[in-house]
């Protein structure tokens, strides 16, 4: 195509062709993945000030039904009001009515929410393509307000914006609620460079069962939804492919929080453009191939340049593809390559999925499927040896993710330079190596402290120490058991607080055990199997009875006496002693209150109360239902609750002053040391743990026990002794000034005596 007229014209040709597919739209794929790239060089992290309760598979299963009694949402929303939350915006329809009861329940919960929680409105166009709107039901509407919850913008099948508001309709979306003060417009552009992997997700069966970290939901803008597949909320976007629906009005959210609302310019500058570069391609003389494609390339990298530049500093989106098709176009050779190019990158995107398939993409360790078929193929008699990082998350929070990212990686490097036989991943911080059979625990852990070894990532020194769990021989049993008897092994060494053990058939059983004790547990109080056993606290100077603690027993029908040392670890970790710690203060003030007890009565409060529940409504509601005086309660706190002194922790135990309860250390001298700032904690009493009891025979236990005394008389503080069991002890703490005892020197746990003024036996 030598003549200029027919360059010109073959050359407008393809561009009067060109802008005429972008009036269709044809280049709108094409742009969508230009934009995936753009967000993705531009990554940005979300504020963390809005987080996603996630309706997930799980909290079905975990309910059973869908859609979900409205009393369960109501439940959902207080438990999130109680733990914190600013404001709480449903992602679910609630335009049609329940139950006359389930609704009112949910309307309450919308009133207690004080017009900080939002409810889903939204467009829908009828079969005959009339517009129709749902909004809340009237009972709701009038202790909440409706929010926004459709989206459009549908390009390339994927959601880029959605209504910021509907002036007609009076209605804002949850981004606009969420952000007050701000500007947002009727259509808001969604800026997608803002990671949404990292916005916080929390299960909502954790919110409902109370295992949530409350400082995850603590003055936190909350968006309630569904990701469950079976519950279709899911929509297609830029950069991330399918995401739950409330992840959008999260990522739209957390664009007009970044101010990064983006304004669409379309393809008219690159249209532009295109129409200056055809026209210098007409006018500059005709240049060689490689020369074009230079120049051609080199239009394009500024072009996309230019696009970033003013997408990363004043959030403008222009589509630039119409400008690179054009470029294409003219480059024939371009098409050719292209297409070469995509057959390589389809063969690499199989091999890809070949490969992790069967690896793990982090670190290339084997799956855990592929490590039992290697471990299977080498045909030797192995034990499988399970290595778990520990202190990842805790360091995680404290250095970024992206360390811990790479000191996995280094861990694994570190396992492949110390043998040649198959390792896998089988969890995110566990890794399974397949051993000799004649492996034995104590050779393993010469080989432990080199793997714990420092690891210098980017300037930081990282140490994690390293647990382990070693099956049993695999004589005669599969890959697959022998792994599973490693995780056992592993699960029991966390259990019990080990580096490490080897599987013991044993094991088994104890697990099942664990989980009967569980299932039980959870049950106990419905079953009426719960007691409760008071211990005498005595007075040193006249040893009489002035107080007592309650003790929690429990009498499985099925498992019979199970010992609080074995279920009350059990029920901090399932979250149950909320339940069970709840139950014990109200019967025991009930109790007291039944057989005119007038001494002191002690109630312990296990660390996961404070954390799980509201400690002082609890022990207000206590006070008020049992008629039990304020001032005779005791409130045991172990030492290692307040070791920390956080402010809500505190808060709460000075709340608890102010109503006339008396706060108590629990075991002081056994956990973290609280010397340092005991001064300033609202406590009344230190509780001398029994193990110093046991040591005052000696020098140092004498005088250990002498300083704890002495340091907590000075601060004004009241000293109680447990486990007490000889005249001797006694009379060692009683001259030491100890105000009170208890132990078995003047009573085993038992029934509530009916006055407390009553001499010792002792």
């Amino acid at each position: 195509m030598q003549n200029p007229v027919s360059r010109a014209l073959a050359s407008t040709g393809l561009l009067v062709l060109f802008l005429a597919s972008a009036f269709l739209g044809a280049w709108i794929p094409a742009d969508a993945k230009l934009w995936e790239l753009r967000f993705g060089a531009a990554n940005r992290l979300p504020s963390g000030e809005v987080i996603f309760v996630d309706i997930d598979s799980a909290s079905l299963a975990e309910v059973g039904i869908w859609p979900w009694p409205r009393s369960l949402h109501a439940r959902l929303l207080d438990q999130l009001m109680a733990m914190g939350a600013y404001e709480v915006a449903f992602d679910i329809d609630f335009s049609t009515t329940s139950s006359p009861t389930e609704d009112a329940a949910f309307a309450a919960s919308l009133e207690r929410a004080g017009g900080y929680a939002y409810l889903a409105a939204f467009r829908q166009v009828s079969a005959a393509g009339v517009e129709v709107w749902s909004r809340p039901l009237a009972l709701f509407a009038q202790f909440t307000q409706a929010a926004l919850v459709n989206v459009d913008g549908l390009e390339a099948g994927m959601v880029w914006s959605l209504p910021g508001q509907n002036a007609s309709q009076d209605l804002k979306s949850i981004a606009a609620h969420f952000s007050f003060g701000k500007t947002v417009p009727e259509s808001l552009h969604i800026d997608y460079s803002i990671d949404l992997t990292r916005v916080v997700r929390v299960p909502a069966s954790a919110v409902l069962d109370g295992s949530v970290d409350p400082r995850l939901i603590v003055n936190r803008q909350v968006v309630i939804g569904a990701s469950a597949i079976e519950l279709h909320d899911l929509l297609l976007v830029p950069r991330f492919g399918v995401v739950p629906g409330p992840i959008v009005h999260i990522a739209a959210a957390e664009t007009v929080r970044q101010d990064r609302a983006l304004v669409d310019l379309g393809f008219w500058p690159a249209a532009g453009l295109a129409v200056l570069f055809v026209s210098g391609s007409l006018l500059l003389p005709r240049l060689n191939l490689g020369w074009a494609v230079g120049v051609s390339v080199a239009a394009s990298i500024a072009l996309e340049a230019v696009t970033g530049t003013l997408f990363a500093r004043h959030a403008l989106q222009i589509d630039t593809s119409l400008f690179h098709a054009l470029v294409a176009g003219i480059l024939v050779i371009r098409l050719l390559e292209d297409r070469a190019v995509r057959r390589q990158q389809l063969r690499q995107y199989h091999q890809r999925l070949e490969y992790l398939a069967h690896h793990d993409e982090q670190t290339g360790a084997l799956s855990p499927s592929a490590w039992c078929a290697e471990v299977t193929k080498t045909g030797m008699q192995m034990k499988a040896l399970l290595l778990r990082l520990e202190q990842v998350e805790a360091t995680g929070a404290s250095l970024g993710f992206a360390v811990t990212d790479q000191v996995v990686s280094l861990f694994y490097r570190r396992l492949l330079a110390a043998t040649d036989l198959p390792i896998g991943r089988i969890e995110s911080y566990v890794f399974a190596i397949a051993v000799p059979e004649t492996v034995v625990e104590d050779q393993l852990r010469g080989h432990l402290s080199q793997l714990e070894a420092p690891f210098d990532v980017g300037g930081h020194l990282v140490v994690l120490p390293v647990r382990y769990g070693l099956s049993g021989a695999r004589a005669g049993r599969t890959a697959e058991a022998t792994l599973q008897d490693a995780r056992t092994a592993l699960a029991m060494a966390v259990g019990r607080d080990l580096d490490g053990c080897a599987y013991q058939p044993a094991f088994d059983a104890e697990m099942q055990h664990r989980r009967a004790l569980d299932i039980a547990l959870r049950s106990a109080i419905e079953k009426e199997e719960l007691d409760i056993a008071f211990q005498l606290q005595v007075d040193t100077r006249t040893r009489q009875t002035t107080g007592a603690e309650a003790l929690l027993r429990w009498n499985s029908a099925e498992l019979g006496r199970v010992s609080p040392a074995d279920f009350i670890p059990l029920a901090e970790d399932n979250g149950t002693i909320i339940r069970l710690g709840n139950w014990v203060l109200h019967e025991s003030c009930r109790r007291a209150m039944a057989i005119g007890w007038d001494g002191r009565l002690s109630v312990n409060v296990a660390p996961a109360q404070f954390e799980g529940s509201d400690i002082v409504a609890m022990v207000q509601s206590a006070l008020v239902e049992t008629g039990f005086p304020a001032h005779m309660l005791d409130i045991e706190v172990t030492e290692s609750s307040i070791a920390g002194g956080e402010g809500s922790i505190i808060d709460a135990l000075a709340a608890l002053r102010e109503l006339g309860v008396s706060i108590a250390i629990d075991d002081f001298g056994t956990g973290h040391s609280s010397l340092s700032h005991l001064a300033s904690l609202p406590v009344d009493k230190l509780k001398i743990d029994m193990s110093f009891v046991r040591q005052i025979t000696t020098a140092r236990g004498a005088q250990m026990a002498t300083t704890i005394t002495e340091l907590g008389t000075k601060l004004g503080l009241s000293i109680v002794v447990e486990g007490v069991e000889s005249e001797a002890e006694f009379a060692f703490f009683a001259d030491l000034g100890c105000d009170t005892v208890q132990g078995y020197l003047f009573s085993r746990p038992g029934p509530l005596p009916a006055s407390s003024i009553v001499q010792s036996a002792a």
